[in-house]
């Protein structure tokens, strides 16, 4: 009875599809059952006659390590345990398999370790089903950008990798068309938006930066028209500053403060897209249908918070745009404004530096025109309060002992002023005595202003003090007053100290010319 049972139980092992085997104290495998030579490929004969040098199979961890030769070294198994291990097949290639690991024991004594088996190809179809049955209880981290998964021990390991490793099979990489789409249009994007950067900064011209920009945007798009409007702040209009593709009756059609895209480009929206052909109430709508336009773009010409313009885009036909075209154009958009702003600042220095040449030229002709002292005096303080938009000018002359200033030379202030008391004591009068000039944005709050009450009954909110030169030394201080609160800029302040040495360099002429003249009238 007994007998039938053991068979009974060996033809159930037989039967069993996943391998079964007993690996023996000394790492020896002792039976290898039908599942276990089917999974192989090596037959239970050859298993059970191997000597123990050359076992088979060989069962290997992750790091190649023989698995027997691990049992029989830790003295075998306490506690059943599952591992993923690799078993040597009869061609020597590697089946992953997930074993099941227990001791077995007799009357007490450990007799060896069962190891059941199975290959996990067959399985790993089952673990995208089994992760949506389980709703795995964790959460992954995976980083927004990248996709890498982060492990417990704060590693990052590539999303194909890990989903490897979870069952999912093995990744190859390509490209689907939409990707590929985006792609290549991003690189043609690219192209020509540097190309379009590159030719608007190759001018500082105003004029001629947004010709460039109205040009190439038609270009580049593809479109019918282009144009751009720059905001007058004292007017408060969009006034057309260029245009390309567009008829002279339709670019001075007139003001446009109603279209609709034009208070979303105003408003700070990216780009409005606005089809004038369906706004019957549209104020130039027949205007438009005969310049042959369809649809408008309107992108604001924006710096940083500051909306200085608007670029407006003109299609034939209606045009279905995507949310790469629109980025595009609002980069684009981007960068004219910086250009322009760019361009804006350049011609405006030079105009300014021109303005400042013509003043100094026509300042120092004046005051060259005579040698007599007081002549020079009157029109130094008459002159460049008139050219320099100042409520006042004042001239004082150290004395002979050179440690007193005194006034010689005053424009538009009142005699009460004049005479409010001495200035030396000033900070910055002594600062400007030391070759420094002072600029004072508010004479009520500067420490340095003595007559505080005087200035302010005076209406004077601004000072700037000069040290008069003349042959390397400082003969007086030039003090340029202004009625409204201003704040000098060091363009001005250089300007002002050159214009000061000239005006030293007249007085100390006329003083000698003076000199020479009374020398010679007493000879």
């Amino acid at each position: 009875m007994f007998d039938k049972k053991l068979k009974f139980y060996h033809r159930i092992l037989e039967h069993i599809a996943d391998g079964v085997c007993l690996v023996a104290p000394d790492g020896s495998i002792r039976y290898w059952n039908r599942g276990a030579a089917a999974i192989t490929g090596i037959p239970a004969d050859d298993v059970l006659s191997a000597l123990s040098h050359e076992r088979l199979p060989r069962f290997e961890d992750e790091e190649g390590n023989d698995f027997c030769d691990h049992i029989a070294s830790t003295g075998g198994i306490r506690e059943p345990l599952q591992k993923n291990l690799f078993v040597i097949s009869a061609t020597g290639g590697k089946i992953l398999v997930e074993a099941h690991i227990s001791p077995l024991k007799g009357d007490g004594n450990y007799e060896g370790a069962v190891l059941a088996f199975r290959a996990t190809a067959g399985f790993r179809g089952l673990r995208p089903f089994q992760l949506r049955t389980e709703k795995l209880d964790r959460l992954i981290p995976i980083c927004g950008w990248c996709k890498k998964i982060r492990h417990d021990d704060d590693t990052w390991e590539q999303l194909e990798a890990y989903l490897g490793e979870q069952g999912f099979g093995d990744f190859t990489h390509s490209m689907c068309p939409v990707c590929a789409e985006k792609i290549f249009s991003k690189r043609i994007y690219l192209e020509s938006y540097q190309n379009v950067c590159k030719a608007i900064s190759t001018s500082l011209s105003l004029e001629e930066v947004l010709k460039l920009i109205v040009t190439n945007v038609v270009r580049v798009m593809n479109m019918k028209a282009s144009l751009v409007r720059l905001l007058n702040k004292e007017k408060n209009q969009l006034e057309i500053a260029a245009s390309h593709g567009l008829s002279e009756s339709y670019v001075n059609k007139g003001p446009v403060e109603y279209d609709r895209s034009v208070d979303d480009a105003l408003a700070g929206k990216p780009v409005s897209i606005y089809d004038i052909t369906e706004d019957k109430s549209a104020k130039y709508r027949k205007e438009a249908e005969k310049e042959g336009i369809r649809t408008i773009l309107s992108i604001p010409l924006r710096v940083k918070d500051e909306v200085i313009g608007l670029l407006r885009m003109y299609t034939a036909e209606p045009v279905a745009y995507s949310d790469e075209d629109l980025k595009f154009l609002a980069a684009l958009a981007e960068q004219a404004a910086i250009a322009i702003m760019n361009a804006r600042h350049f011609e405006g220095v030079v105009s300014r530096e021109r303005e400042y040449l013509d003043i100094f030229q026509a300042v120092t002709k004046t005051i060259s025109s005579t040698l007599n002292i007081h002549e020079v005096l009157d029109m130094i303080v008459k002159m460049i309060p008139a050219v320099m938009k100042l409520k006042a000018a004042t001239i004082r002359l150290l004395d002979e002992s050179g440690k007193k200033l005194v006034l010689v030379a005053a424009h538009g202030l009142s005699e009460r002023y004049l005479s409010r008391g001495p200035v030396d004591t000033e900070e910055n009068i002594r600062e400007a005595l030391n070759e420094k000039p002072v600029a004072i944005y508010d004479v009520m709050t500067d420490d340095r202003i003595a007559y505080k009450k005087e200035a302010e009954a005076e209406g004077i909110k601004s000072v700037l003090t000069l040290p008069i030169n003349a042959h390397g030394r400082v003969i007086g201080i030039l003090r340029l007053l202004t009625n409204v609160h201003r704040t000098f800029s060091q363009d001005e302040i250089d300007f002002s100290v050159a214009l000061s040495e000239q005006c030293g360099i007249a007085i100390e002429n006329a003083r000698m010319y003076e000199k020479l003249h009374t020398g010679s009238r007493k000879a």
